[in-house]
């Protein structure tokens, strides 16, 4: 068993005899004397003292006195006691734990920088739990911040009082009926989902983190209102190109009439799909036509937004974009049906001609023996899906790629949304004053040893990081939304996770023919945990 002493080097430099508060750990394979103050702190107790050399020496000898006798006091079961120079020298440690003088064992002193490791807990707030013991230096740095009073601002205590108030808490439960009536008629939109997140988000950050949070957050916001209010509604230009996408999408479909490219399509097949698809698509314009004052008039809110935060103006972007290209999803729908069945046929009669069928109970392919006319039929069948494969297959390219545009276009700006939410701008503005430490900048000195004692001091210091990036620590997990219906926890599921599929995983869907049950990449999310 070693024995590990934490000391503050504050309390070295002093060079002043003084009792130590802190606190003692006593694990399975070693000890921790943990010293945080020379005065009590929140959460600590007695463990120790600093005291001259002629005091060490006099108490030592009572203490084998009192030991001799067994008749040990209460508050030296577990005392920690050192003596040091006029010069801030340590000279002598003694530790005692349950009445038994620890004098054979290694010992290890400890001597940290308490401003160091004070920021070093502010940088790593989010991991640094009250379970987490895996590494000694995050739990130092924890259980100083812990014992420490919080420091007093102005902004830090209006921003507290009005997240723990109890009006706070009255208006939070007097909303719930009104979200809950909202949640019916919006729970699809990207703006709902996103005040979910951002409220649980600034529920995790705590005051100090959502304050800056929030400051960012609101600032881009405003400078985007300023910039509609200096050049005007954008949604002219919005609805511009929007109808750019569909006059190129309908000449595309011209295009496809003939043989595009040498492709030799079915020509019957060929006019079926074009006189439907472009009928699609003259709706798709029609309504465009029908929804164009209103998607104008929506972008005024969607400016008064930037007041909560360009996260918001956002989100509701991402919903403007899904209402103008729904016809774009019923597209995708009707071709993908299409494309499994000619996909499915194929693969399936490819295992007759082989002489194979799948065993649907088992779930394996096994041999099988088929008849003649069983086989004429699969052949001719099999000739009439592959020479209908490429018409097939060419009009499900040109609507998977437009519904893919649409949903790298919902996924690129609700990445932005959440990187906002995210992005721990608290830790950019301390690394900016110059005080951001991290694990990587960690300075430790061997200062040396006392074999007489088996005695080892070392000193550590974190130090400010020259880089901000490599501190930070993208989490992509969120507790479930606070607005949620509880479903998830009454039945046992696990908590709405902020991963949702990727781009790379969508277009793979989209190559295998899947149907895509959701519009948006935040329905994504809920819908896997459903």
């Amino acid at each position: 068993m070693n024995v590990k002493i934490y000391l503050s080097s504050k309390l070295v430099e002093q060079c002043t005899f003084c009792q130590l508060f802190g606190l003692i750990e006593v694990q399975r394979d070693e000890i921790r004397f943990v010293v945080l103050d020379s005065r009590l702190l929140p959460g600590t107790y007695l463990i120790g003292e600093i005291c001259s050399e002629s005091d060490y020496h006099r108490q030592q000898h009572l203490q084998d006195v009192v030991d001799t006798s067994g008749t040990a006091t209460l508050h030296e079961e577990n005392f920690l006691r050192l003596s040091i120079s006029d010069r801030g020298r340590i000279k002598h440690v003694a530790t005692k734990v349950k009445g038994v003088t620890i004098e054979t064992l290694n010992k290890v002193l400890i001597i940290y920088d308490e401003q160091g490791f004070a920021n070093l807990a502010e940088n790593r707030q989010q991991l640094l739990q009250p379970d987490e013991n895996d590494n000694d230096l995050l739990h130092l740095a924890r259980l100083i911040k812990s014992s420490k009073p919080l420091r007093n601002s102005a902004l830090k205590d209006l921003f507290g009082y009005a997240m723990d108030c109890r009006l706070a808490r009255v208006l939070e439960v007097l909303m719930r009926p009104v979200l809950a009536v909202l949640r019916v008629f919006l729970r699809k939109t990207a703006l709902f989902y996103h005040f979910s997140e951002w409220y649980t988000s600034i529920r995790n950050k705590g005051s100090e983190g959502a304050k800056w949070a929030l400051l960012f957050d609101i600032g881009l916001g405003v400078a985007v209102l300023s910039l509609v209010l200096y050049f005007g509604n954008p949604g002219v230009y919005f609805m511009h190109y929007a109808g750019l996408v569909v006059h190129y999408l309908r000449e595309l479909l011209q295009t496809l009439r003939g043989s595009p490219i040498g492709l030799k399509l079915n020509a019957p097949l060929n006019d079926f799909f074009l006189s439907c698809f472009l009928y699609q698509v003259n709706l798709w314009w029609s309504f465009l036509i029908i929804v164009s004052p209103a998607i104008r008039f929506l972008f005024l809110p969607l400016s008064i937004l930037g007041l909560l935060g360009l996260s918001f103006q956002l989100a509701m972007l991402s919903d403007l974009i899904i209402l103008i290209s729904l016809h774009a999803h019923c597209f995708y729908i009707y071709a993908a049906v299409l494309y499994r069945i000619e996909i499915g046929g194929i693969r399936a009669l490819c295992r007759i001609v082989l002489g194979k069928k799948k065993n649907v109970l088992r779930d394996r392919v096994e041999s099988h023996e088929y008849m003649n006319r069983q086989l004429f039929l699969a052949t001719l069948t099999f000739a009439v899906l592959l020479f209908l494969l490429p018409t097939i297959l060419v009009y499900y390219v040109v609507f998977a790629m437009l519904r893919f545009a649409i949903y790298c276009a919902s996924f690129t700006l609700m990445t932005i949304r959440r990187t906002i939410l995210q992005f721990p701008f608290d830790g950019m503005i301390r690394w900016l004053r110059g005080v951001y430490t991290s694990l990587e900048s960690m300075e430790i000195y061997n200062i040396g040893a006392q074999a007489r004692e088996n005695i080892t001091i070392i000193y550590i210091a974190p130090r400010s990081s020259s880089s901000f990036w490599s501190g930070v620590s993208w989490s992509s997990d969120e507790e479930a939304a606070p607005f949620d219906d509880g479903g998830a926890a009454k039945k046992g599921r696990s908590p709405v996770a902020m991963r949702s599929i990727s781009i790379g995983q969508f277009f793979c869907s989209l190559v295998r023919g899947e149907m895509v049950p959701f519009i948006q990449p935040d329905e994504s999310v809920h819908l896997k945990v459903e």
